[in-house]
């Protein structure tokens, strides 16, 4: 070729550049249900989760420069660029959806919440990107593969064009190099926390040593020493360990574990709904939880261990209270009542509220890399609400961070309760699991694997899903929460203790 044809304008490769971009895009959104991850917002999260929109204008774009950059300005179409163009894009996209999704939360262009936003951003970055970044640049790859060998059959005269010279002869061979680095930081980052061993023996069947209350009096006594220990921490008052009694035992006892970074003041309206229907009521304080400082650190201290030693105890307590033990709880608390209902005959029915079984963020199959990862990384605190740095209007008793420690804790005791799920049938004789479908925050496909663990062994499980129509929020129990429907919620639970279908409104299913 001479050299005024090598300098010749080549073929225009606009709608390439843009049909590269949409490649990238719909490849992003197809892979989506095959990793489990759940996606409910179209547009637009006022919780600043990623939607529909902000993953395909994200990868789009991104995709879009990278293909630009690599192949249509240097004039080089090649398969090794495609699959470069492909990793880099995989790589960049995290960033940039996630900071899409934070710019389209309600509030969030306060500037003076640019740090937290920006942690927030990064940290979810790091954890996706070290447990699953391995599995969307080999998909990516593969596109930027595809659509080279696509433009080869079209315009068979992009196989003999030649690179331009200087800079950007330069920047294909940097692209390269870091795409080769990433590739072997994320298939080896996955594999080695895939492979690293979490200890869960303390936690397994044999951890469920029991000693029942044997009277209420002594069941009462028991939470008394409870009481008086915690008076001895620096609590809020409304945090401490809750007993709403008859003065007697009664046909039913309903226990409630609280989520993470609350405390038993999140069921305070619930506990009352269930008093007066007649039941005795106790909503213990899970440890690290309800200090008085709501920035406090002590949730960094928070053990898997420590979680089932509080449901242990309480099923013990609740020997005493009522003729029927009801174990429920919600989201790490939904953890603990899953671990009582998957170990304890004693407890007549467990129901699992939203549980945390893995992040939603998360696929299944990478929760093991995830807990492994927040395990032995530093502890940092990281605030619920980025954008605004505090919890809804009246929750002065919750911490508006969480510790990444005492988070990895809860996902231990979730591996531990799954992994035995899947081998040994569970003691409770009846188990239920509450689904919100439009819960962000937790992974509903773990959720309904759990309930198929469950009915695999012939266990009666009772699965109540809530539709995504009613655009319910994580916590679906404290009334503090401005995307709750308490007064529903709490007659779904009724009905499920109770044995009832729930009835949900028409306009939601």
């Amino acid at each position: 070729m001479s050299e005024q044809d090598r300098r010749a304008t080549p073929p225009r490769h606009g709608w390439w550049t843009l049909l590269a971009g949409l490649a990238f895009a719909i490849a992003a959104l197809l892979s989506v249900p095959l990793t489990g991850v759940t996606i409910n917002d179209l547009v637009a999260s006022p919780r600043g989760s990623v939607s529909w929109l902000t993953l395909f204008v994200g990868v789009g774009l991104i995709g879009a420069l990278f293909w630009w950059l690599l192949l249509v300005r240097v004039r080089r179409h090649t398969l090794l660029r495609g699959a470069v163009a492909g990793v880099l894009v995989a790589f960049f996209s995290y960033p940039v959806v996630l900071t899409l999704a934070d710019l389209l939360r309600s509030g969030s262009l306060d500037p003076e919440t640019y740090a937290s936003r920006g942690g927030n951003i990064l940290l979810r970055t790091i954890l996706t990107q070290l447990t699953t970044g391995f599995a969307s640049t080999l998909v990516l790859a593969m596109v930027g593969v595809a659509l080279v060998l696509a433009l080869h059959r079209r315009r068979p005269e992009t196989i003999a064009q030649r690179e331009r010279r200087g800079f950007w002869r330069t920047v294909p061979k940097l692209a390269a190099g870091l795409a080769l680095l990433l590739v072997v930081a994320f298939a080896g980052s996955f594999a080695v926390l895939a492979v690293l061993p979490l200890d869960t023996r303390s936690l397994r069947s044999n951890a469920a040593a029991s000693v029942p209350a044997r009277s209420y009096d002594e069941a009462v006594a028991r939470i008394e020493a409870v009481r008086a220990e915690e008076a001895g921490l620096p609590l809020n008052p409304r945090c401490r360990s809750t007993l709403l009694t008859h003065g007697r035992k009664v046909a039913r006892v309903v226990v409630f574990f609280h989520g993470l970074t609350n405390c038993p003041a999140q069921a305070e309206q619930l506990a009352a709904k269930l008093f007066a229907l007649g039941y005795n009521v106790y909503v213990p304080r899970i440890p690290q939880h309800g200090d008085a400082d709501q920035m406090s650190l002590a949730l960094a201290d928070l053990t898997a261990e420590q979680m089932v030693a509080v449901g242990n105890t309480t099923t013990d307590i609740a020997q005493g209270l009522g003729d029927e033990v009801v174990i429920s709880g919600l989201s790490a608390g939904g953890i603990i009542a899953g671990w009582i209902g998957q170990h304890r005959a004693d407890a007549d029915q467990a129901i699992a509220i939203a549980p945390f079984l893995s992040p939603n963020l998360i696929p299944g199959w990478a929760n093991h890399a995830a807990t492994a990862l927040l395990l032995n990384a530093p502890n940092a605190m990281v605030w619920w609400d980025p954008a605004t740095r505090d919890n809804p209007p009246g929750m002065t008793y919750a911490y508006p961070r969480y510790a990444t420690h005492g988070l990895a804790q809860a996902l231990r005791l979730s591996i531990a309760l799954m992994d035995d799920a899947a081998t040994t049938a569970p003691l409770s004789p009846r188990l239920g699991l509450l689904i919100n479908e439009a819960d962000d925050a937790v992974s509903n496909p773990k959720a309904e694997e759990l309930a198929l663990h469950w009915q695999a062994h012939g266990a009666a499980v009772n699965v109540v899903r809530l539709p995504l129509a009613l655009e319910l929020g994580h916590d679906l129990i404290d009334p503090h929460q401005p995307t709750g429907d308490p007064d529903f919620v709490y007659q779904v639970l009724i009905d499920m203790m109770n044995g009832v279908t729930p009835t949900i409104p028409e306009s939601a299913q």
